[in-house]
């Protein structure tokens, strides 16, 4: 762990001083401090567990180098729940951009995959809990590949991305996944469907994702299917899916009410660790959170919540109760050119 501190360190300081003399657009990241406290569980574990801990920390660079090229490079550090642990540092974006103009880019390298980066903006509180596809591992919010992505005059999203499926660590077989998505986006209306095929460790998986959302001045909503196929070399293959709802409302220019309900609709999934523990593959887990997110300022968020999941199914256990409270500190550096 020393070792990772010292490499993390030197990375900060090699990301500044580059930023200093190249005059860089600009370096940004936040920090989730997090106050969680489990009020009742299935697990005698988890029981009673309380305390504080970072759920992330990113620390960002961003760059133009002229002619419709830009480099970004971020790190991500974060904290395992329910365990004594240091915060671990690890790459999480490191890619090379061009703009090839008519709303085209290309993308080389370390970077998001269309498998829910544009939901999860839609539905904007990833710092409180991912999306479903994510915190359920159907798919990882990175990949090593190339991509190209765009949108047209006529407002159709498109994206299609060749990449290792090894999420951000080195590449170790030869399997590859091929992803795809096709969305149509206006001012009060968004829609897409994306997946991928990917070939991994001895097993062929399909995703398929759809989503559908309405926002305005009133807030947003959105409703999200997720299927997920693995068909192993030997064996049968297993089916897992996720239906997924949630409603932002706008009380004020500074307070949110949210409310985001999911149901995991087969019991093939391994069970789920993280911040929310589900005992997801020996019953079918419903997960519901619910909280209010006031905006501090600019930089600032603040969001008390609870979560409940609950189990359906012969001998099924009592519900797991959370009450969290979550924080978002923004901080941005720009250098002027």
């Amino acid at each position: 762990m020393k070792r990772r501190n010292i490499v993390l360190t030197l990375l900060i300081i090699i990301i500044l001083l580059i930023g200093l003399n190249l005059k860089a657009d600009d370096i940004r990241g936040y920090m989730i401090p997090e106050y969680y406290s489990v009020i009742s569980s299935g697990n005698s574990d988890f029981q009673g567990q309380n305390g504080f801990w970072f759920r992330r920390i990113y620390f960002g660079y961003n760059t133009d180098l002229g002619d419709g090229w830009s480099v970004r490079v971020r790190l991500e550090m974060d904290s395992s729940a329910y365990e004594k642990s240091s915060v671990y540092p690890y790459l999480k974006n490191a890619h090379i951009k061009k703009k090839l103009g008519r709303g085209i880019n290309l993308l080389i390298g370390l970077i998001e995959p269309p498998s829910f980066n544009k939901v999860e903006k839609f539905w904007g509180f990833r710092f409180i809990e991912k999306t479903p596809a994510d915190f359920f591992k159907f798919a990882s919010s990175r990949d090593t590949g190339i991509a190209i992505d765009g949108k047209t005059e006529n407002r159709i999203i498109y994206t299609i991305m060749f990449g290792n499926y090894g999420s951000n660590k080195g590449e170790w077989n030869k399997g590859k996944a091929v992803y795809g998505r096709l969305g149509y986006e206006t001012k009060s209306f968004y829609t897409e469907v994306n997946g991928y095929y990917a070939s991994d460790s001895g097993k062929e998986k399909t995703y398929l994702s759809l989503f559908g959302g309405l926002k305005g001045s009133w807030g947003r909503a959105g409703l999200i299917y997720n299927y997920l196929i693995e068909n192993p070399e030997a064996g049968d293959s297993e089916n897992n899916g996720i239906i997924s709802g949630f409603a932002v409302i706008n009380i004020s220019d500074k307070t949110r009410f949210f409310v985001r309900y999911d149901i995991l609709t087969d019991l093939n999934f391994k069970d789920i660790g993280g911040y929310v523990p589900a005992l997801a593959s020996q019953y079918k887990t419903r997960y519901i959170m619910t909280g209010v997110n006031f905006k501090i300022n600019k930089m600032i968020q603040f969001s008390p919540n609870v979560r409940y999941l609950f189990y359906t199914g012969n001998d099924a256990p009592k519900g797991d109760l959370y009450i969290t409270l979550t924080a978002k500190i923004s901080f941005k550096t720009k250098f002027n050119k």
